[in-house]
């Protein structure tokens, strides 16, 4: 008697999929939804609906109101939806509010994107002190070894950061995390204080302090950062400098 597990999996698969992109749809015309709405739409039991809606979410593709019932597009979606950053253009907005933030934090500061496990430094200016954290345009790095790198990953799902190292996280220095649930921990205290931290994480001797830049629509496209030796910033300095990268940001963003 033939085995028909496989067969019955496939269709088991196949159905989920097909309610995970009619649920995707149902959010899409309409601004939010509750459970209930988003099970009756797909005939289902609310536990089903549940189960299904913790993995959107826990991919980005739906996100839940803070301390709501609602649920609604999520930023992996969204930022899907509007198509991949032209970085040429992304480079020539950020340019100057990089110099200005040079010159008001009189260190090196940098422009970080996302590449996959990586960050990748897109731009940077140089600080004014003769000893000063040079600037490393074109160079990648493990994102949650920088703290542009962290920065971006705290704007993702958790099990989305997980998945680029399934193998784990390569220690650079002494002080690099050891390991995943040690990254997935330091972005839980990043979206906290609203700031990441690189405290000799990718350099030794070297500091970092970096903050997401959202475009109009609300798309993470970048992080902005200030690095500096570490005679000169300390997790105190940091926190001085926070205020005025998140102002940098948010100017540089609602150019984009």
């Amino acid at each position: 008697m033939p085995n028909d597990s496989n067969g019955s999996d496939d269709a088991y698969a196949a159905s989920s999929v097909g309610n995970a992109l009619r649920t995707l749809v149902f959010l899409r015309s309409r601004q939010d939804a509750r459970l209930t709405d988003i099970s009756d739409h797909l005939g289902v039991a609310r536990s089903t609906a549940h189960r299904l809606l913790t993995t959107l979410r826990g991919h980005g593709f739906v996100e839940q109101e803070p301390a709501g019932r609602r649920y609604r597009l999520g930023p992996v979606l969204l930022g899907l939806a509007r198509g991949p950053v032209d970085e040429p253009a992304l480079l020539r907005v950020a340019r100057p509010h990089l110099v200005r933030l040079r010159d008001t934090a009189a260190e090196t500061s940098n422009l970080l994107v996302l590449d996959g496990p990586d960050s990748r430094f897109a731009d940077g200016v140089e600080g004014p002190h003769p000893l000063r954290v040079g600037t490393r345009t074109g160079d990648r790095v493990p994102a949650y070894a920088t703290a542009g790198g962290k920065a971006l990953l705290a704007e993702l799902p958790p099990e989305a950061a997980r998945t680029r190292y399934r193998r784990g996280l390569r220690r650079l220095t002494p002080a690099t995390l050891p390991d995943v649930n040690a990254l997935l921990d330091d972005l839980i205290a990043t979206r906290a204080r609203g700031y990441a931290l690189n405290i000799d994480e990718s350099v030794s001797g070297v500091h970092g302090v970096g903050v997401p830049v959202h475009d109009r629509y609300g798309t993470c496209v970048a992080a902005v950062t200030v690095s500096a030796p570490s005679t000169r910033m300390d997790v105190a300095r940091a926190a001085e400098l926070a205020p005025l990268l998140r102002q940098t940001a948010e100017r540089f963003g609602a150019e984009l």
